[in-house]
């Protein structure tokens, strides 16, 4: 009898004990699985927010694109009165010759776009007019322009490329886009060829000239790349290129814009 009360206690001893573990159990797997729950919950909400940046990211590119456009979208040397812009005549293909060669030296933008204009005014984006023009006449355009600095030197060099477009190009330089055969980088290096352009000037015409050649599409040039960073459309060109629908006038105008917020200080409007 004493035996099977000493068992018996210890039955209902061990089956007491056994009540707040199993209790504890229980805590445990429903706080686990609570745990469980949230973590899925951070997991899913976390794939959500990871998407969203990515579907914005495009729409900002593009809205930053539209912005640049319409506040200082506009073809390079539209407000000089040559005649069809958008089409690769000898004449609009020269003139952005001249625009790469005086922009891309030291001296203000201002001048430079000056000198550009009195340069179509004297008609020397046509190449028999250019021939003909004697080495004074030429200085004193540079000269009127405000272009006083390297007037000499470019007056000379104006000369040389009239003999160079006649016998190389047969007074025409879209023979150089058929010689490189619209290769891009044969363009370059055929431009380079021009006495009075390096890598800069080579940068500047196919930032200005992707419209009338659209091979040379997409292009910003380096320093406008920096400056389409900092107005918040990144550094990837070929997203800046889907996000104007692959347009090579587009290209150009935003280019152009890019170029105008760069020299005249203007990131903070696109920040």
């Amino acid at each position: 009898m004493a035996r099977a009360q000493v068992t018996g206690r210890r039955g209902r001893g061990g089956s007491s004990s056994q009540r707040p573990t199993t209790r504890k159990r229980a805590r445990t797997e429903v706080e686990h699985n609570g745990k469980g729950e949230e973590d899925k919950n951070a997991q899913s909400s976390s794939k959500k927010q990871k998407s969203k940046p990515t579907e914005s990211a495009d729409n900002l590119v593009k809205n930053k694109a539209d912005a640049l456009l319409s506040k200082y979208g506009s073809l390079p040397l539209a407000d000089l009165g040559l005649p069809n812009p958008s089409s690769p005549t000898p004449e609009n293909v020269l003139a952005l010759v001249y625009n790469a060669m005086l922009t891309s030296t030291r001296i203000s933008h201002q001048l430079a776009h000056k000198t550009v204009k009195c340069v179509v005014e004297a008609g020397y984006q046509d190449i028999e007019t250019l021939s003909k023009s004697t080495w004074e006449e030429r200085t004193e355009v540079l000269t009127e322009g405000g272009y006083t600095r390297y007037r000499e030197k470019t007056a000379t060099a104006f000369g040389e490329l009239a003999e160079f477009v006649k016998d190389k190009y047969d007074g025409d330089l879209n023979n150089l886009l058929k010689k490189a055969d619209s290769s891009p980088s044969e363009v370059r290096k055929l431009l380079k060829e021009i006495k009075g352009i390096g890598n800069v000037g080579v940068d500047i015409f196919c930032d200005t000239a992707q419209h009338i050649w659209p091979c040379l599409a997409p292009f910003i040039d380096p320093r406008s790349m920096k400056t389409a960073q900092q107005c918040g459309l990144g550094n990837d060109l070929e997203e800046i290129w889907e996000a104007i629908g692959k347009d090579p006038e587009q290209m150009c105008k935003l280019a152009a814009a890019l170029t105008t917020v760069r020299l005249e200080k203007k990131e903070k409007e696109f920040a």
